[in-house]
C-alpha cells in the first residue's frame, strides 16, 4: 500500500467513524478537481496527520462517552428497581411490625382482663373463707354452749 493509499485509507476510516456518530463525512479533493470560488481547506501532510488523529481520538472519546453513558443508565435503572424492591420490602415489614403491635395489645388487653378475674376470683374466694370460719366459729360455739349445758344437767 503507497503512502498516499494508506492516506486515503485513514481518511476513509475517519468517515466511517463520523457517520457512526451522525456526522456528515469529509470529502477528499483531488488538486485537479479544484474549481474556483468553491470554499475548501487545504492540509499540509502534517497538518494531515494531525487532524486525522485528532477526529480519531475525538470520535474514540466520544465512543467512550457514549458507552459509559450507557452503562449509567443501566445502572440508575437497576438502582431505581433495588430502591422499588427495598421500599417494598419496608413496607411490608412496617405492615408486619403494625400487625404485630395490634396482637401485642389485643394479648395485653387479654391479660389484663383475666387478671382482673383472677384477682375477682380470689376475692371472693376469700370472703368466702372468712364466712365460711365465722360459721365455724359459730357452730363451735354453739356445740360449745350445748356440750356445757349437758354437762352442767349431767352434773345436777
Amino acid at each position: 500500500m503507497t503512502e498516499k493509499q494508506r492516506k486515503e485509507a485513514e481518511w476513509e476510516n475517519i468517515n466511517v467513524l463520523l457517520m457512526m456518530h451522525g456526522l456528515k463525512p469529509l470529502s477528499l479533493v483531488k488538486r485537479t478537481d479544484m474549481k474556483e470560488n468553491v470554499d475548501l481547506i487545504i492540509f499540509d501532510k502534517q497538518l494531515s496527520q494531525t487532524m486525522r488523529e485528532n477526529l480519531k481520538t475525538m470520535m474514540e472519546e466520544t465512543s467512550r462517552q457514549q458507552n459509559m453513558i450507557q452503562e449509567l443508565i443501566e445502572t440508575n435503572k437497576q438502582l431505581k428497581n433495588e430502591l422499588q424492591q427495598q421500599q417494598s420490602r419496608a413496607a411490608d415489614q412496617e405492615q408486619r411490625a403494625n400487625d404485630l403491635e395490634q396482637i401485642m395489645e389485643s394479648v395485653k388487653s387479654k391479660i389484663g382482663e383475666m387478671e382482673d378475674e383472677s384477682v375477682n376470683r380470689v376475692c371472693q374466694q376469700q370472703n368466702k373463707i372468712k364466712e365460711l370460719q365465722k360459721e365455724h366459729k359459730a357452730l363451735q360455739a354453739r356445740i360449745l354452749e350445748r356440750v356445757a349445758i349437758s354437762y352442767s344437767r349431767a352434773s345436777s
